[in-house]
């Protein structure tokens, strides 16, 4: 009797439950919908997605931190976030803007919620995903809508796959001569400014920019680059919108 009463009471005791991570759906949507070759298609967004992105805005606002399930989800979360905010900003005034650096204050203003909280985009990308999560590869998946920018992903982040996505993005980055340029005759390096700009990042994750590349960069490049003795000069950043229509016209 003891027995029996001690299994009915241990299969009367639920088994713990993971938390489901949060939602993206939305915008998949949108980014499967909208982005082509990893610009963004802003005037058909505008015109049949505003409603999506803005429910999902909200839903990143009404997000309970409490309820992430588990680091990677919260990484996620932060760049998805970053991301949808920037592409929200620019739909806001298209198609009258050209830049992002033309709009006073478009990095700075404090007036994305997230997480129940305000933030402006310079916050949740240097006050939240570099100080908590300290992963250069971030800088390849957080676009800053420039022309210049990494090729924004064409699906959302998730729990489950954010860490083989910033993976594929550094190595998609890294051997992309639009980004990483091998010269061996002048024995130059020329690197994306964003690895300027966030040296001190890389520096303090792989101990040189150069060991950054060496994990990521294909054969031949990467021979090359173990050769060693190359110096880096940092390419010019094109703020242009990435707008996919304006890309097909440059």
């Amino acid at each position: 009797m003891i027995l029996g009463a001690a299994v009915a009471l241990a299969g009367s005791t639920p088994a713990p439950q993971s938390r489901p991570g949060f939602d993206h759906t939305r915008f998949a949507q949108i980014l499967r919908k909208n982005v082509k070759g990893g610009k963004v298609d802003y005037r058909g967004l505008k015109t049949r997605q505003a409603d999506l992105l803005d429910r999902y805005v909200k839903s990143l606002a009404a997000a309970d931190p409490r309820r992430f399930a588990g680091k990677d989800d919260e990484l996620a979360f932060w760049i998805s976030a970053y991301n949808a905010f920037v592409i929200a900003g620019v739909l806001e005034r298209y198609p009258g803007i050209e830049s992002v650096m033309d709009v006073p204050d478009f990095f700075k203003a404090k007036r994305w919620k997230a997480a129940g909280q305000l933030h402006s985009l310079d916050e949740i990308e240097n006050e939240i995903i570099r100080a908590r999560f300290k992963d250069p590869r971030v800088h390849f998946v957080l676009v800053r809508a420039a022309q210049s920018c990494p090729p924004l992903l064409p699906r959302a982040l998730t729990a489950g796959t954010v860490q083989a996505e910033l993976d594929g993005a550094a190595r998609t980055v890294v051997n992309s001569p639009r980004y990483v340029s091998v010269e061996v005759a002048a024995k130059r390096l020329r690197l994306t400014r964003i690895m300027s700009w966030y040296q001190q990042h890389f520096v303090e994750k792989y101990g040189s920019l150069e060991a950054f590349l060496l994990r990521y960069l294909r054969e031949p490049k990467r021979a090359r680059v173990a050769a060693g003795g190359y110096r880096i000069e940092f390419t010019d950043y094109d703020w242009a919108l990435n707008d996919s229509r304006r890309s097909a016209a440059r």
